[in-house]
Formats: structure tokens, sequence, C-alpha cells
């Protein structure tokens, strides 16, 4: 008897075929994940000028990155294990991360050294300007200025151009390099300016780089050189310019090069030469006391002192009105009065000053954690001169009767004798 037929074997499962595309993406996918991140970091921060925070934010990218390959190679791994290569993409994987810190190393040399090569170039452009404005032809400076990189400007540029800060090497997170421009002197900043007057730029380009330029004069202390500075700033001025000439304190800064009040950078600097180089060059005082004050305190000769008195009555008012003004004048005076004395061949000048300030309507202050009178023989006491001539005595004493109202015919503080050794 014929038997019945069984069931149908069930037909057997197909393998995956096995394939080495795994092994080769596991291979790949490290050196491939770095080339990516620094192609990205020589597009993003390939020049000198890269800010820092700009680095920062790619090498975070670049961490982002590194944990999205991680994933992606876990993927290839699964993948392999079905495709039966499991042990070579693990092996690929690992020769390939292996290779990336070398590949790492040359591409980010082959980076540091492009942005190299770019901070260089443009400290050659800042060095060539130089040679420029030598040449002394107004037109090739404007277009030496207009041609530098990122385009600083008239205002930056002349910062450059005083030996500060010019272009800046960010490498990566936290160093910095900054070059400097050359030093160039007075005569060749001036002519600098002068071309940047006689040029297109806006009255308030002009004028920063006016104000730039001051600080340099101010910082070498040059006040024979205000006139030919003021000429410029005439130019920049609606014409006719208005006498006194205007020179308010700026709204903004210039970087490296931050003025702040012109009058009290240069007063600083200067002293009695710049109330009379300020006097002389035509100048002005904004309104109100600030300047004022400034100024008063500066004066260190009688002569110019009446010339400041003179060309504004706002000062004479001052002095008259404003006791704190008549006091700070006065206690400048006190500050450095010993020392001035000491230095001087006519010691009954510093004498008058203080008289003419005193007749002029300033008052010494008498109240206070140190006054005039307590400033002026402290200063006194620290000398260490135990004889002084006859004319140093009298000029002290008559200083001494306008700080010291209520002590006038007190005895002058005798010196301390220096300790012995």
């Amino acid at each position: 008897m014929q038997g019945t037929p069984g069931p149908a074997a069930a037909p057997a499962r197909t393998a995956p075929p096995r394939s080495n595309a795994p092994t080769w993406i596991a291979l790949a996918l490290p050196p491939l994940a770095c080339a990516l991140w620094l192609a990205w970091a020589a597009y993003r921060i390939g020049n000198a000028e890269a800010d820092t925070g700009l680095a920062y934010d790619t090498v975070l990218q670049g961490i982002v990155g590194a944990a999205v390959a991680a994933v992606v190679a876990l993927a290839v791994l699964l993948w392999a294990g079905r495709r039966g290569h499991a042990g070579h993409a693990l092996l690929a994987l690992i020769a390939g991360t292996a290779l990336s810190p070398l590949l790492l190393w040359f591409g980010l040399g082959a980076v540091l050294s492009s942005r190299r090569h770019d901070f260089e170039r443009r400290q050659q452009q800042v060095q060539a300007l130089s040679a420029t404005i030598r040449g002394g032809d107004a037109a090739r400076i404007r277009a030496a200025i207009d041609a530098l990189p990122d385009n600083p400007g008239p205002t930056r540029t002349l910062c450059m151009l005083q030996g500060r800060e010019s272009y800046r090497l960010v490498k990566w997170l936290w160093v910095d390099e900054h070059g400097y421009g050359p030093n160039l002197p007075s005569d060749e900043l001036l002519a600098a300016a002068a071309a940047v007057v006689g040029g297109p730029a806006s009255a308030q380009d002009k004028q920063a780089s006016l104000r730039v330029v001051l600080r340099a004069l101010a910082d070498r202390r040059e006040p024979q050189r205000l006139d030919e500075w003021v000429a410029l700033w005439r130019r920049t001025l609606p014409q006719p310019a208005p006498r006194p000439l205007p020179l308010s304190a700026p709204a903004e800064e210039y970087g490296d090069c931050t003025l702040g009040d012109p009058l009290e950078r240069v007063l600083r600097e200067w002293g009695d030469d710049g109330v009379r180089a300020w006097l002389d060059a035509g100048l002005g005082f904004e309104p109100g006391r600030g300047q004022a004050i400034v100024a008063l305190r500066a004066v260190r000769r009688t002569d110019t002192l009446r010339a400041l008195l003179a060309a504004d009555p706002r000062f004479a008012e001052l002095l008259r009105s404003d006791r704190d003004a008549g006091e700070d004048a006065l206690s400048a005076q006190a500050d450095s009065l010993s020392a001035a004395l000491d230095a001087s061949s006519q010691p009954s000048q510093q004498a008058e000053l203080v008289e003419a300030l005193r007749a002029a309507g300033a008052r010494p202050r008498e109240i206070g954690p140190v006054t005039s009178c307590e400033l002026f023989d402290n200063n006194e006491q620290r000398r260490a001169q135990p004889h002084d001539p006859p004319a140093r005595q009298a000029a002290a004493r008559r200083i001494r009767a306008v700080l010291c109202p209520g002590a006038a015919d007190a005895p002058t503080p005798k010196p301390r004798k220096p300790a012995a050794a």
C-alpha cells in the first residue's frame, strides 16, 4: 500500500551575504570624521583675526562630532556582525582611530601655518604703509590705509602706527599673539593725519584720527607740535572756524588709543607748558567746571595764570564763586610746592603764584582730611635738607601765610634731620 506523502520540508534559512563593506567603512570612519572637522575649522578660523570665542565653539562642535561618529561606529559594528565580519570591522575601527591623531596633528599644523602666514602678511602691509607715509604722497597714503586687511580705517591705523597693537593671531582657545605697528615719529604721524584730513573721509573719522595723533603728541611731551596739529583740526570744522576752537571729549573709544578728555591728558603730560600751548594754539575750554579745574590745577607760573584768566572770564568767576575750585587749585600747588622751591633758582616765583591765586579769589582748604596748610607742612617736614637759603625761607613764609591764614604768625616747621646711618 502506497504511503501518504508527509508534510513538505521547511526551506533552509539563507544566511546574509558576507561583505567587506562594514570593515572598510569602520576603517575610514574616524579619519573621515577628523578630515571633515579640519575642513570646517579651516573654513571658520583659518584667518589670523578669528575670534577666540569662535575657536572655542569650533572645538565644542568637534567634540559633538566625535560623539556622533561614535554612534555611527556602533551602528557599523552591528551591521558588520550581521554580515559576519564583526571582528574584522572592530580591528579596522581600532586602526582608523589610531590613525586619527596623526591626521589631526598634521591638519592642525596646516591650519595654524595658514593663520601664521595670514598674520605675517598683515604685518608686512602695516610695515609697507610706514614706507608709503615717508614718501609723502597723500593719495598713496590714503590708498594704502584703505588696502589694509579687514579695513581698520584711518583712526585704528594711526593708532597702529604709534607702535601699538595692530593685528592679532589667536592660537586656538587661550593663546593670543599681538603684532605691533611701527612707532613712527610725530612728523610722519602728522603727515598721515594730513593725508586723512585731505581725503574723502567723514568729518567724524577725520577728527577721531586727529585725536589719536594728539594722544601720541601728549605722551611724547611735544607741546611745540600743537600748533601744527591745531591747523589740521581747524580744517575739520565748518568754515570759518569759531574762536576759540572747540575740542570736546570724544563720545566713542579708540581701542588701544583711548584718549578720554584731550585737555586732561595733555595737561597731565605737559603741565604748565600744556596750558600755555593750549592757549597759544587758540583752543577753548568746555563749558562747566571740569576742564577749568584741570587747567587751574596744572598752572605753575604766574604769567600762565594771568594768561588763563585773560583768555576766559569764566576762570576768574570760578575762583571767586566756587570755593571747591579754588581749594583744588591751591591744594594742587601745595602738593608740589616743596619740591618746586627746592628746584627753583628763584623761589619767590612760587610764592607769587600762590599769592596771585589767592588774589584771584581762590581760598585754601581749611576743612577736610588734609588741609592745604597741612599738605604743605607735611611736605616741608619730609625734606632732608637741614639748611635752606634765605630766599627759600622767605618764599616758604609767604606761601604759608596764604595756605595757613589762621597760623600766619606761627613759625615755619623745621625739616626733619636725616636719621643717622
